[in-house]
């Protein structure tokens, strides 16, 4: 038998009869059941179980789709409100379907939408006009009254999702009608009524059987959307060639540990997306195994052991571990599922270890840290700082980066923070541990060495903030981030040059000139402290600042090298590949992803665009936008494949980041007893926006929101027209 692509069974199991056109309707129901011979044959043990075409005729109701090979009940694929086998999955278990019939045929379900679909019958069939009429009225009626309950459904769904994508709590602690100012949910229900006096009554005068107030009800509309949300997203994940993952931990403000899971890939159009899939509570078990079971329910839908081309993580031993570690069970099952270290995380490491290794960089950012930690003792402290100097930015424990914005404001108002200590120092109405801890930063700030060290890190961090700016945008480009490390290593390495070093000497120098030398301390001497020998000494400081750094980052970023195949991708190389092709890149992109593309086409695809000079100083984001707009998608399609791989493959995990930050922001709003799934959905909402206001904008986001509503189960309130 030919194979048959698409049947009215299908479409109605794509698009809902609930959700079509009166007249799609009726030509439905005018046209009847299908009743196709089924050509699927069940082996039970030695026995064989065939369809049998007489079925249709025992039971009236059943009906096939030869797309599906599978049986469905006609009333209640056309009708149900419910999820159930005969009328979503279809039926196919020969063995059992006399028993499984009899049982849906008696149920509730089955008989309230086998009158419902006679009565659809009978409607369009000749008969008595006053019952005609009566029943046109009654649908009418009952249609009306439908339309009224969606109003006032879709004003409840963007209210939430206006708490949703604000993070606002939905309930409050005062929720009495005498309360002023109750719960933000109330108090927009009563806004968005306000000018729709007729809405208002009704919802009013059916209050108690919307119950649209209640925590429950709240929480579904929210998941709804959010479950629309991920709809689109596995939608968009289906058509993509690849994907790749990132995964990252964290322990919440409420001291549950949260795994957080972001898809990167290129949609159809060739944009780059990072889509967040959720929050997922993994308190009671972190090991390697049960992480893999959590992210493979996530991610087994999307076809992984085939699409999976990178994974990501934060670093930690259960995540990333070589051996036993989450990433290695998962390239058990995707081989080609090649490990990126997140380059931020990389970056934060080489900073923190390289300042770490050398005593007196040690104790100089022990000393930098405290500058801020010591103008938030009090409020006289934080008083006097805004009124002389303004402010010195917070540091944070979890990142090392921050640290430089520190160094830089108190290299540029060093002499302002002197005139601040110095006024404490003299000043009355201080205690005695005010007074000698600003004393110990006076001197500090005086201190030749304390400066020198700040104009050697401040030329340091003027290289890495770059770098840091580069690994912080969002879906940013692994070809650009490796260029920008390999750049960084240049510029750290050129630091070691003499002048260099006599620039940071000499900038130490006038800045201690310019200030009046403070009233001599006494010094206590540092253990294993160096003897000071003049610049030698400084010298030697420097340049192992230089060399630590140089070495973290050629160690943290070694194996860059697996990624060779990434210079293929560099668009400002291309006239010099053009001239000598890169069989280096190009060998390590067959042993990595050979799989994935037809390797002598593309070969030849890449000699084209060497020599094109619209492809040349491109990025890889505005290479497959060219390729898309031009409408070279099918004869470049190797080359369209291959930066669609490069732009696949993740350098930062920047998604990971606000996703955590989403949800400490969500559990500060929200009352600790939130549940993980409506947390998950709230993030979600959150975190998603734009995907969401372009859901927002197509014409059937709201009859899809409670097309899912009414499916959750059974309601009070008629949603569905007939």
């Amino acid at each position: 038998m030919a194979l048959v692509e698409s049947d009215i069974i299908s479409d109605l199991r794509r698009i809902s009869f609930t959700l079509r056109s009166q007249e799609e309707r009726g030509s439905i129901v005018k046209g009847g059941r299908l009743t196709p011979a089924l050509e699927i044959v069940k082996k039970d043990g030695r026995r064989t179980r065939q369809f049998q075409p007489s079925w249709y005729g025992v039971h009236k109701w059943l009906t096939g789709s030869a797309v599906t090979n599978k049986l469905y009940c006609w009333p209640c694929l056309l009708l149900s409100t419910k999820k159930h086998i005969w009328a979503n999955e279809g039926y196919c278990d020969w063995k059992n379907l006399s028993r499984s019939a009899s049982l849906h045929r008696s149920s509730h379900e089955h008989i309230k939408n086998e009158v419902s679909l006679k009565r659809l019958e009978h409607a369009g069939a000749p008969g008595d006009a006053r019952l005609c009429e009566q029943r046109r009225l009654a649908v009418l009626e009952h249609n009306e009254k439908v339309r009224k309950n969606r109003e006032v459904l879709k004003r409840l769904i963007d209210i939430s999702v206006v708490l949703s994508r604000q993070e606002f709590a939905s309930r409050g602690h005062r929720e009495t009608q005498e309360s002023g100012n109750q719960r933000h949910f109330t108090e927009l229900v009563g806004y968005f009524f306000r000018h729709d006096q007729e809405l208002k009554f009704y919802w009013q005068k059916n209050a108690s059987v919307f119950s649209d107030l209640s925590k429950t009800i709240q929480n579904e509309l929210m998941e709804c959307v959010a479950e629309e949300i991920t709809s689109c997203i596995d939608q968009e994940v289906e058509d993509c060639s690849f994907f790749a993952c990132e995964v990252d931990g964290t322990t919440d403000v409420s001291q549950l540990s949260q795994l957080a899971l972001t898809l990167r890939y290129v949609d159809r159009k060739g944009n780059t997306q990072e889509r967040f899939l959720g929050f997922k509570d993994v308190g009671a078990d972190r090991t390697a195994v049960a992480l893999k079971q959590v992210v493979d329910s996530e991610i087994s839908k999307y076809d992984y052991k085939g699409k999976l081309v990178c994974q990501s993580y934060d670093g930690a031993a259960v995540l990333a571990g070589e051996l036993g570690g989450l990433q290695a069970l998962i390239k058990k099952d995707a081989p080609q599922a090649l490990l990126v270290h997140c380059f931020n995380h990389r970056l934060n490491l080489i900073l923190q270890q390289g300042a770490q290794c050398i005593q007196q960089t040690r104790c100089f950012f022990a000393t930098l840290q405290g500058f801020p930690a010591f103008f938030t003792r009090s409020s006289k402290c934080t008083e006097l700082l805004h009124r002389i100097v303004g402010r010195i930015p917070s540091l944070c424990a979890a990142r090392w980066t921050p640290n430089s914005t520190v160094l830089h404001a108190i290299a540029s108002e060093r002499e302002k923070l002197c005139q601040v200590f110095q006024e404490i120092v003299d000043g009355s109405g201080w205690d005695g541990e005010c007074r000698r801890q600003a004393a110990g930063f006076l001197a500090k700030l005086n201190d030749f060495q304390f400066i020198f060290l700040l104009y050697c890190y401040r030329s340091i961090f003027s290289i890495t903030d770059v770098l840091c700016d580069v690994l912080q945008k969002n879906a940013a480009d692994v070809n650009d981030c490796n260029s920008q490390v390999h750049l960084t290593i240049t510029m750290i390495g050129d630091l070691r040059k003499e002048e260099h070093f006599k620039e940071a000497l000499k900038s130490a120098a006038t800045a201690l000139s310019d200030l009046p030398a403070p009233p001599k301390q006494p010094r206590v001497k540092l253990e294993d402290e160096p003897p000071a020998d003049g610049q030698n000494a400084h010298f030697l400081l420097y340049n192992d600042i230089i060399d630590n750094i140089l070495v973290q980052i050629l160690l943290r970023f070694a194996d860059i090298k697996a990624l060779q195949f990434l210079a293929l991708s560099d668009s400002s190389r291309f006239p010099a590949f053009s001239k000598q092709f890169p069989t280096d890149a190009f060998s390590s992109l067959a042993d990595s992803y050979g799989s994935y593309f037809d390797l002598d086409r593309l070969k030849s695809e890449f000699g084209v665009i060497f020599r094109d000079d619209q492809f040349q100083n491109r990025s890889v984001s505005d290479i497959l936008l060219l390729i898309n707009e031009t409408g070279l998608c099918e004869v470049l399609a190797e080359v369209y494949r291959f930066f669609c791989l490069i732009a696949t493959i993740p350098a930062t995990a920047v998604c990971e980041e606000s996703s955590f930050s989403c949800l400490e922001r969500i559990e500060a709003y929200l009352r600790s007893a939130v549940e993980q799934d409506h947390l998950s959905a709230r993030a979600t909402i959150s975190i998603e926006t734009k995907l969401l206001s372009f859901l927002e904008k197509q014409p059937n986001w709201y009859d899809h929101v409670i097309a899912r509503f009414a499916s959750k189960k059974e309601r009070c309130i008629e949603l569905h027209y007939k």
